[in-house]
């Protein structure tokens, strides 16, 4: 009787360590997709406060706030674009955000 709660014990533990990787893998998809994460589906802002206000808003697949850690500017497809890069803190995890820069210099 006891081998065989211990067995239950066992594949209970390894299904949520199968469950939260599972998990884990879906959200660090999740924040490398979407608006601003290519150069194709770059932000469009009107001002740099729009910019500013969008990074401090941005989350890591860990739930902490990602931090600026450089900035640069690219020019694609006749638009320029200002990339962020930024970085967790928490667990090292990385990501360049794209923001379409053309109506400013309108």
């Amino acid at each position: 009787m006891v081998t065989i709660l211990l067995v239950a014990a066992i594949v209970a533990a390894v299904a949520a360590l199968g469950l939260r990787r599972m998990r884990n893998a879906r959200a660090r998809r999740e924040v490398h997709r979407g608006p601003g994460t290519s150069a194709e589906e770059a932000i469009p802002i009107r001002s740099f406060e729009d910019m500013d206000a969008h990074l401090r808003r941005r989350r890591c697949a860990c739930g902490s706030f990602l931090t600026l850690a450089g900035e640069g500017t690219r020019a694609a497809a006749g638009r320029r674009l200002r990339v962020a890069r930024l970085a967790c803190d928490d667990c090292d995890e990385s990501l360049e955000l794209y923001f379409d820069t053309s109506a400013l210099l309108q």
